[in-house]
């Protein structure tokens, strides 16, 4: 388990991109803070990690809110992709959650998990008994069968939550200020727009909207800006290194 503040990664060059939304759902958890991870088959032609040529944005507005079964938040999935070895199982998921109150969450065996503060509130967590008082933007890593609880929140927190099954790398980072970018499924499996002025290929894109980055590598521009960059191998063309 550790918490940390990601470092600001910036990158540069650039490519025309075709931009498609979609619009995933899921359904609360049991006690609610995430949506479970049995999902069905995706249908053909939807993008993960790089499966499609072109860049795909997944608008915060498209995204259908589940109120937790505790009624102590909202969650909203951004995002899965399903296992190759096992269609109704998924390899990774990335989701919104609002977290009004305090209560536990969700153990989720065979997952890690890594969970970004994503509003400007205090959140504390407590993680196996270790109290965790995270910042807007700092990153806690876990266990899913860790006995995790929100033990203070100050009006509406955010988190982003990023889960991959145990023997999958995955991993939370922020790109921030101002730069120009390239981005491709190599860069990032996904990149979610936290603040500040993002575009992709000349599309202004709004807070809390997520790229899913194709093959094909796509102009994106930051300006005082800061992103959450989400990288998850998994297979061994995946786990090289992204170019500099």
């Amino acid at each position: 388990m550790s918490t940390r503040t990601a470092p600001l990664l910036p990158r540069t060059e650039a490519v025309p991109p075709t931009l498609l939304p979609r619009n995933p759902i899921g359904q609360a958890g049991r006690d609610g803070d995430e949506l479970d991870m049995q999902s069905p088959k995706k249908p053909t032609g939807e993008p993960g990690n790089g499966s499609a040529d072109t860049a795909h944005i997944i608008p915060m507005a498209t995204l259908e809110p589940q109120r937790w079964a505790n009624g102590r938040g909202w969650t909203r999935e951004i995002h899965r992709e399903l296992a190759a070895d096992s269609p109704e199982t998924a390899t990774w998921r990335l989701s919104l959650a609002d977290i009004e109150d305090t209560g536990p969450f969700s153990p989720f065996p065979g997952m890690e998990r890594h969970l970004l503060s994503a509003a400007p509130v205090p959140l504390q967590l407590s993680i196996d008994g270790a109290v965790h008082d995270l910042r807007y933007t700092q990153i806690v890593t876990f266990d899913g069968t860790a006995e995790v609880a929100t033990t203070a929140v100050h009006g509406r927190a955010r988190a982003l939550n990023l889960m991959v099954r145990s023997g999958i790398r995955g991993s939370l980072g922020l790109l921030g200020g101002d730069a120009q970018l390239s981005v491709s499924a190599a860069f990032a499996t996904a990149l979610v727009v936290l603040d500040g002025i993002v575009t992709l290929g000349g599309r202004r894109l709004e807070r809390f909207d997520t790229i899913l980055p194709g093959a094909e590598e796509t102009p994106l521009t930051l300006q005082d800006a800061t992103v959450a960059r989400v990288r998850v191998e998994t297979s061994a063309a995946d786990a090289a290194p992204a170019p500099a």
